[in-house]
């Protein structure tokens, strides 16, 4: 976490917020109406053509982007169920309410938003 950050939030990158704790994840997706989650890896190559999908898509939502390295942070990837990756799980309410597996546009994940 960066020096500057809040505490308890993730670094934040062309629009995604960087998941850095179980708790803050918890806390995001409870605080609000909708959150898109990208479940991803570095060495993820289709996770590389998700990232900048999801940059540009944050700056045109009211809804935060979270993102879960999946390698730092297995555990909530396990309990989600996200078996591949790029997987973007969208919550409403804080229950999953739709999930996109493998590089999806941005128009199908706004229409699932709005």
């Amino acid at each position: 976490m960066s020096s500057d950050a809040a505490p308890g939030d993730g670094t934040q990158a062309g629009g995604i917020i960087h998941v850095e704790s179980a708790a803050s994840f918890e806390e995001t997706i409870a605080e609000n109406d909708q959150v898109i989650v990208d479940y991803f890896a570095d060495w993820c190559g289709p996770c590389k053509q998700q990232t900048p999908i999801l940059e540009e898509l944050s700056g045109t939502i009211d809804a935060p982007v979270l993102g879960v390295d999946t390698d730092e942070h297995n555990g909530l990837a396990a309990e989600a169920g996200v078996r591949s990756i790029p997987t973007v799980a969208i919550y409403r309410g804080g229950e999953e309410v739709e999930r996109f597996v493998g590089v999806t546009s941005a128009d199908k994940i706004r229409a699932v938003l709005e």
